[in-house]
């Protein structure tokens, strides 16, 4: 709404001097209190007074159609003006009642302003047909400048309602749902492809010993570098607290080991800092290929074991192979079973 009174404002402004132009001194000196009330207006919104903002702006605004239109003893262009004043009333942040009772208000007074005499009904003559025409234009341009910004409007909000539903707010990687949506999709197209699951060592340590803040920049930081190790179609989702599960389409175990081991390099070389102090974290991570099983589920499992045989051998280590025993082991780990309700959650 501040950018509607901002816009009205201008438009205000440069229609001053025609009226003087055309003749219209009476109505030039109206428009220029128009111009002091929009603002007043819009202080009075900014400090979120917004019915009294509104009331003040169209007040000032009726005032100055409805003597334009007596003046010039045309109410077409009012008519019009009236429909602009409706739409900035439906857009406004009132109550669905007072919009209504104030609809009824305007539609009344659009009847009578057709219907209101000028002084001797003269005719309009040039001035007029000219005051008219661009009353007229400036409508029509002010509509379709606040239709295209609240379409822009609504398209980011859109947007940022796609992207908050598929990301993790701390990390801005996909979430858990969104990644395995991923691996779901590319099961079903038979593509081949690795998946990588990630987990930070001792996590627990930091948060009990440099608070939840310290833990929530390592896990910022470990996104981030994460991110940075793969390639433009790879992807990567928070599964866990401080468990991430990365996807490599069109990739080997060979390569996605190779992968892994890059990710443990970098994160050696630039470990996260906060608050002036260094806080290195090292990494488990379980590999597992699309063509070793049967059922995705099962891949997800082969991956889980292994960041289980890596952490069980001494963590900051990556296990690509072994462990493809039963799906029921006992080392299948705790995210599998949360894995196995996320993936009946979307089959379902």
């Amino acid at each position: 709404m501040a950018e509607i009174y901002l816009l009205a404002l201008c438009l205000q402004v440069l229609i001053a001097p025609a009226l003087y132009l055309l003749g219209y001194s009476t109505l030039g000196h109206l428009n220029l209190v128009c111009v002091l009330a929009y603002v007043l207006a819009l202080r009075l919104h900014r400090h979120l007074w917004v019915a009294l903002a509104l009331g003040v702006k169209l007040s000032a605004f009726l005032l100055l159609l409805i003597y334009g239109a007596w003046v010039t003893g045309s109410a077409s262009s009012v008519v019009y003006c009236l429909l602009f004043a409706e739409v900035e009333l439906m857009l406004a942040d009132l109550r669905r009642r007072t919009k209504l009772l104030l609809t009824v208000g305007l539609a009344a007074l659009a009847l009578g302003v057709a219907d209101l005499p000028g002084p001797a009904s003269p005719p309009l003559g040039f001035q007029g047909h000219l005051l008219t025409n661009f009353v007229l234009v400036a409508v029509f341009a002010m509509l379709c400048m606040v239709m295209l910004r609240m379409l822009t409007i609504t398209d980011r909000h859109e947007y940022r309602y796609r992207r908050d539903a598929m990301h993790d707010s701390l990390t801005l990687v996909l979430n858990r749902r969104a990644i395995f949506e991923k691996a779901s999709t590319y099961w079903r197209q038979q593509s081949a492809f690795a998946m990588i699951l990630v987990d930070a060592d001792h996590f627990k340590e930091i948060n009990d010993n440099f608070g939840h803040t310290a833990g929530d920049a390592v896990l910022h930081h470990l996104a981030g570098v994460l991110r940075d190790a793969l390639r433009g179609e790879d992807d990567v989702g928070r599964v866990g607290g401080e468990e991430f599960l990365l996807l490599l389409p069109e990739t080997s175990i060979s390569e996605a080991l190779t992968v892994a081991e890059r990710i443990r390099i970098r994160l050696a070389r630039r470990p996260c800092q906060f608050g002036g102090q260094l806080m290195p974290v090292t990494l488990s991570m379980g590999v597992a290929c699309s063509g070793e099983g049967e059922q995705l589920q099962s891949i997800i499992e082969l991956a889980d074991r292994r960041l289980y045989a890596a952490k069980s051998a001494g963590r900051n280590q990556v296990v690509s192979e072994g462990h493809i025993e039963s799906a029921n082991s006992r080392n299948a780990g705790r995210l599998s079973r949360g894995v196995k309700d996320a993936l009946q959650s979307e089959s379902g």
